[in-house]
């Protein structure tokens, strides 16, 4: 009797997990929802699998770049 409610607690657990994962890929992305990890532009890594070689001075040139272009206390959106 123990075995069979251990079982079906295992199987109950996976049941919820599966459904749940599912649903999860089911739902739509919202509108406006973007995904900034795979455009890199958000990170400064050179190890990341997504990364440009070089894309780290790339980054480091546009942001000095833009720390010289703007005034002091401004703000660059």
């Amino acid at each position: 009797m123990q075995i069979l409610v251990i079982a079906l607690l295992i199987i109950g657990l996976g049941a919820f997990f599966a459904i749940g994962w599912y649903l999860n890929h089911k739902t739509p992305l919202p509108e406006g929802c973007e995904l900034p990890s795979l455009a890199c532009e958000h990170c400064m890594s050179s190890t990341c699998s997504f990364a440009e070689p070089n894309r780290k001075e790339a980054l480091l040139q546009e942001i000095k770049q833009d720390l010289s272009n703007s005034k002091e206390g401004e703000v660059n959106e």
